[in-house]
């Protein structure tokens, strides 16, 4: 499963020392099982647990603060935005690739890559990497937009990246996952699971949680790139990014069901099916705002389905607390940020969801449906559409 192959150009040496870079943004693989609950949405489930949980407060009736639009219906957006170091960054279907700042809505900079994207990006440091539907993966500098390497992997990137030291976990629609060197992109090591992957790796200690269609969650050493297990059977595909709590992860399927699952062991906590006839489809993640206390996890897990709902499951027994019943179908993830859970819907309603009663506080009507979860950063919500607008939520 090792492969060094050098697929990747890098079109120059102006780069920083790896001295500089560690001092700056190093990061401890020690502290993997602690959500890193950061003011920047890095990520694509804003840490590297994949939890889908914002650090800060919103208000209680955000406003729309600016609003950008592509101008084109066709260069609309399905991936999550990310944020860091102040600016919004998103690819689009036809391949642009921007940097919003997150204050004014104003453009920084923007770029064209070769095809369109329908994954987020993944920020670490000064370095945005981004992969497209053709199988392109970019580094893009974040304060310029200039190309640091480009390349190419074997299928689609339909899911964001995440990040270990200094590498990038990215997974295709091959069912292959690639650990690639953020500053170089070159392939370190590459794990194929033989069916496709639709999900982002999630990390727990030194291993890669990986949900797959071929209803397993694959556990990744990720200093070799190589199983630790024969994975932990799902009994149905699953397209969610693993929610990643202390030693438990909450993993969602496709049909429906969710499990809490030891991730030492691979013992079943306990699972969640919805009732007969509910019609349930999972093609988004879950999200989790727990902790852990002897041995038990205490909190609340919210669920997207297609069938209109959004659940919340009791962490600790994976009981149904509520149930929300939202206008039109969501394709999202939800985030949960201040005592409520953020979503868009395929109308373009945005709904602010109590994560204790399930009660809808708040909600917003967009143009265009939303295909992804928002990202929140700096007491700010930003929310893409595919019509092609970027909408900043606030204060």
């Amino acid at each position: 499963m090792n492969a060094n192959k050098p697929l990747f150009h890098l079109p120059g040496n102006s780069f920083w020392s790896i001295a500089l870079w560690i001092a700056f943004h190093g990061w401890i693989v020690g502290s993997l099982s602690l959500p890193a609950f950061a003011e920047d949405w890095s990520v694509v489930r804003g840490d590297s647990q994949g939890t889908g949980v914002a650090a800060g407060v919103l208000p209680k009736d955000p406003k729309v603060l600016w609003e950008f639009k592509t101008g084109d219906d066709q260069a609309g957006f399905e991936g999550t935005p990310v944020i860091a170091g102040g600016k919004v960054f998103l690819g689009d279907f036809q391949g642009n690739v921007y940097a919003i700042e997150l204050a004014t809505g104003r453009v920084a900079w923007k770029v064209k890559a070769k095809e369109g994207f329908v994954a987020a990006g993944a920020v670490r440091g000064e370095y945005l990497i981004m992969g497209d539907f053709s199988a392109n993966i970019y580094c893009f500098r974040v304060s310029d937009g200039s190309e640091v390497w480009s390349g190419e992997l074997d299928q689609a990137i339909v899911s964001g990246g995440n990040f270990v030291g200094d590498e990038v976990l990215l997974s295709s629609d091959s069912g292959s996952l690639y650990a690639l060197d953020v500053k170089t992109g070159k392939q370190r090591w590459t794990y194929a699971t033989g069916d496709q992957l639709r999900s982002t790796a999630s990390l727990w200690n030194q291993i890669a949680l990986l949900g797959g269609c071929d209803s397993k969650l694959h556990k990744i050493d990720i200093a070799k790139g190589e199983p630790v297990s024969e994975g932990q059977p799902l009994m149905a595909p699953t397209l969610s990014t693993p929610n990643v709590i202390g030693d438990f992860a909450v993993v969602p399927t496709q049909p429906g069901v969710v499990f809490a699952i030891q991730a030492k062991d691979g013992k079943v906590l306990w699972s969640y099916e919805p009732e007969s006839g509910a019609n349930a489809d999972i093609r988004a993640s879950s999200a989790t705002l727990a902790k852990v206390e002897d041995g038990q996890l205490k909190g609340i897990v919210v669920v997207p389905s297609r069938n209109k709902r959004l659940i919340g499951l009791d962490a600790s027994s994976g009981k149904l607390k509520w149930e929300a019943v939202l206008r039109k179908r969501s394709d999202a993830s939800p985030v949960i940020c201040d005592g409520r859970a953020w979503i868009g819907g395929s109308d373009g309603m945005v709904y602010g969801i109590d994560i204790e009663t399930g009660k809808e506080t708040w909600n917003y009507q967009l143009s265009g449906q939303i295909l992804a979860s928002p990202a929140i950063a700096d007491g700010k919500m930003v929310i893409a559409t595919e019509k092609g607008s970027i909408v900043c939520f606030g204060e």
